[in-house]
Parts: C-alpha cells; structure tokens; sequence
C-alpha cells in the first residue's frame, strides 16, 4: 500500500531526534546533573522533566529568570551558558558508547523511504548537536534534512518548528505526521495542525501525551499499520 491509499492522508513524516530518534536522553540527564549545580542552580527531577523538549535559549531563560547563579557565572550572559551546554552535550554524545539509534527505528526510516514518504528531523537541539547525529548515523540517506532551534523564534511547545518542518517539505501540517516523545513536543505538533505520534518508549510519567493522536511505546510493524492503514 503506497501513501496515497493511507487512511490519514499522511504524506510526508517528521521526526523529533533525543529520544525518538537516539536514546540521547540518559546522557543529556547525566550533563544536566552536572551542569546546573557548577552555577548554582539545584533543580529537582520534576523542574528538569519540566524543560524536557524545549530549547536551550527557552531553558536557560526560564533557569535565569527563577535563579540566582554564582559569581564567579554573574557576567555571563545567556548566549555563554548556551554555548557551554551545547559543548557538553557534544562531548556526551561523542564520548558515549551507548548512543544508539532507538530499537526498530531503522526499519521505519527504510519502510517511509520505499513508500515514498518525505522525511525531516525537527529537534529543539543546537546545529553542532544535531549535524553530528545526522552525520554519525548517516541519515542524509533517508531524510531531507533538518530544522534546528536556531531556525524558529518560538521553541517547543509552540508550533513554530513544525510550521517551519511543513514548509520545507512543502506539504500542508495536516498532511505530515510528527513523532515525539515531550510532552512540549507534542502540544507543539498538535497546535501546528499535524498528526501526532507520542513515542513513550519507558513510559515516562513525567510526560503528559495525552494530546497525541496515538501513544506507543514501540516501532514495531504492527504500531506502523495502526498509523498508516
């Protein structure tokens, strides 16, 4: 069965990248765990849930508008806290021997591209992030590219990264299919107008997905035909 004949008119797939894409999440956790006490700031598991899916511009603004950082980090301004965590997050990437793609991932890519389905990756992460995911899992081969939080002035959960994810595939929101697994990701996707794929792999309590179309917590075939026929 070719796109056409699919019972959501669904032409066209966007991917959210940490946790949907790569089991990144654990080793941004592990950054965070480390990053906000070296400035002072001490949040709890729920506030660190809270910015899950959101920039880094968003987080940090939200961080130094509630918080008081130490001295030492009182003449930073927002755009250097930025560029420390990004160069974190890197070096946790690079330096991971766990980073993987998520379990049966692949096999979604390889069926989207027989069919004829476009492909883009919409990830609140910065460039560098996202170019060495792109490039170290080689997925040029499936997908057109990617929307980064450098493209958008609203991060997620506005819809301004899917609006911007359509246009480039030059399909209407409604006729694309967003896979997340945030709870600000999915309240994004929904306010663009896409249908939503909530990808709650470890059933995350934390992350409320009650607004996606449908939850799944595999990518299985048969979670692909409830989707697509």
């Amino acid at each position: 069965m070719d796109k056409k004949s699919s019972k959501n008119n669904i032409k066209a797939i966007i991917f959210d990248m940490d946790g949907v894409i790569i089991n990144s999440e654990p080793i941004y956790e592990e950054v965070n765990k480390k990053i906000y006490p070296e400035y002072g700031i001490n949040l709890t598991q729920a506030e660190r849930d809270s910015l899950r899916g959101t920039s880094l511009f968003d987080s940090w603004q939200k961080l130094l508008n509630k918080f008081e950082v130490k001295a030492e980090y009182s003449h930073y301004k927002i755009e250097d806290f930025i560029e420390q965590h990004i160069h974190s997050y890197y070096v946790g990437l690079a330096n991971s021997e766990d980073l993987k793609l998520m379990p049966g991932v692949k096999a979604w890519f390889e069926f989207f591209k027989e069919h004829g389905y476009k492909m883009i990756i919409a990830s609140s992460s910065y460039p560098p992030v996202v170019e060495y995911i792109y490039q170290r899992f080689e997925l040029a081969e499936y997908f057109i590219g990617y929307v980064d939080s450098t493209t958008i002035i609203n991060g997620k959960p506005a819809p301004d990264i899917y609006l911007r994810a359509a246009k480039r595939l030059n399909f209407k929101p409604g006729e694309c299919l967003v896979i997340e697994d945030s709870e600000n990701g999915v309240k994004g996707a929904k306010a663009a107008g896409c249908k939503v794929i909530a990808y709650n792999r470890a059933a995350d309590p934390s992350q409320d997905l009650a607004a996606a179309d449908l939850e799944i917590a595999e990518f299985s075939r048969d979670n692909l035909h409830k989707i697509l026929f």
